[in-house]
């Protein structure tokens, strides 16, 4: 006879700890993330600034695994490493137990120290500074706060994020606006940990959409359309809420580049309505639903019951993979350097500047270094890249493992470049324009992480 039929969340059982921080910027720091802006310090701030911590271990204590996520626009390299290093060193974790990693808005500083010496850049330096302490005090709290706990997690749909790679109909320039020819993945991942009384004390949204709300006309420090999202999933759902950026390098927000606030308010409400519609249809943690048998009425009725589930997954590992991929042409620093010193718009010398940064990060070899982390969390996995990967990578990991809960974030642990999919090469868009890698990178790292789930399995 064959088992029954039976519909269940991807789960893990273990001792999990929670902790958050407020992290925002002061005013007047440099934060000028947008070639467009007619500013180059934060004048206010719209929403607060959050820093959150998860610790997931197993039942013995044995296995630990620490994520880190922080309200930012993204990083240098070597900020991140050190940051990252700093960490490692203090609590003793080997690479792959650690994931840093940054929500992306694009209303707060970028984490560099090239821009030390410019306006507001006193400030910045100082706020740098304070981010490793500021990482180690949430470790040692979401220490403090493990206990045994169930993550659980079910998809669901969001209408949030359009495809960016336009085309203006007036020129037929390539430009980065809403592509309404060109479904973007909708693809909404909920993760909720439940205590041994039932109650939240976490919900995990992890979503593919460039936070980007606000553009150059916006002078304020903002999460974008996060800390709106996040109010909302904690007002009804209690606990922290907590944001993983998917893979959204072709992904942007219905209405982007905007300057009210209000514009990414109503993106996250979107976004929060659409968790806390997963959130409502979940069945209790530790629990399925199972097929019963016939119960005769005036047709034969299929019955399902909710059943306590036996078999939740109490298992942990992680792997922190590196290689190398070919890079692409690119300008050598004295091309870039003389090409900056006869810039004068704004817009390019921003364009020049981020160039520059680029150059020194790969090198002058034919390679640039990758490396990314893959999580196993019970019956779910996390797939953790420094690069910005265009949609594909999380639709195909999701589609070479229908039966298997994949998250998906980018930019973690680092910053490396874009990786879109291989025809954007042929055009002029902007994620192709700066990548690094030959246009065969985005397969490549699709292949890595699905080789790396398929052997943790």
């Amino acid at each position: 006879m064959a088992p029954a039929p039976r519909l269940k969340h991807a789960e893990f059982r273990g001792r999990i700890g929670i902790a958050r921080t407020v992290i925002t910027p002061p005013v007047g720091i440099y934060s000028r993330t947008w070639g467009s802006a007619r500013h180059d310090v934060a004048e206010g701030v719209h929403r607060p600034a959050l820093a959150s911590c998860l610790i997931f271990q197993t039942l013995d204590g044995e296995c630990e695994l620490v994520f880190v996520t922080m309200d930012s626009c993204c990083a240098d390299d070597g900020e991140v490493a050190a940051i990252r290093s700093a960490i490692l060193e203090r609590f003793k974790l080997q690479p792959e137990q650690l994931m840093l990693h940054p929500s992306h808005s694009h209303s707060l500083p970028v984490l560099t120290r090239r821009t030390a010496d410019r306006a507001g850049g006193e400030k910045l330096t100082a706020y740098l500074d304070s981010l490793a302490p500021i990482c180690f005090s949430l470790v040692e709290q979401a220490r403090d706060s493990l206990e045994e706990s169930v993550l659980s997690w079910a998809y669901g749909r969001c209408g949030l994020a359009f495809n960016r790679d336009a085309v203006d109909p007036a020129s037929g320039r390539d430009i980065c606006g809403l592509n309404l020819t060109e479904k973007a993945d909708d693809t909404l991942l909920i993760g909720r940990v439940a205590g041994a009384d039932g109650k939240i004390r976490a919900t995990i949204v992890n979503y593919a959409c460039h936070p980007v709300s606000l553009g150059g006309g916006n002078r304020l420090l903002s999460p974008d359309y996060i800390g709106a999202m996040r109010e909302m999933v904690e007002r009804d759902s209690g606990g922290i809420c907590v944001f993983m950026h998917g893979a959204s390098g072709e992904l942007t927000p219905r209405r982007s580049y905007e300057a009210q606030g209000e514009v990414a308010d109503q993106n996250g409400r979107e976004i929060g309505y659409a968790a806390l519609s997963v959130l409502s249809g979940m069945f209790p943690p530790g629990q399925e639903l199972r097929y019963q048998g016939v119960e005769e009425s005036g047709t034969p009725l299929g019955i399902w019951r909710l059943a306590p589930r036996a078999d939740v997954s109490t298992q942990l590992s992680a792997r922190f993979l590196t290689t190398q991929f070919p890079l692409l042409p690119f300008p050598s620093r004295q091309e870039l350097e003389g090409q900056l010193a006869a810039a004068t718009e704004r817009f390019a010398i921003e364009r020049l500047e981020r160039s520059l940064a680029r150059r020194a990060q790969v090198g002058d070899g034919p390679d640039g270094d990758f490396h990314f982390t893959v999580w196993r969390l019970g019956e779910a996995f996390l797939v953790s890249t420094p690069a910005e990967c265009y949609s594909q990578f999380q639709i195909d990991l999701r589609r070479q493992f229908p039966d298997t809960t994949v998250a998906v974030l980018n930019l973690s642990d680092g910053t490396t470049t874009y990786l879109p999919k291989p025809e954007s090469f042929l055009r002029d868009v902007y994620q192709a324009r700066i990548a690094f890698y030959q246009p065969d990178a985005l397969a490549r790292v699709t292949g890595l992480a699905r080789d790396a789930i398929q052997q943790m399995r």
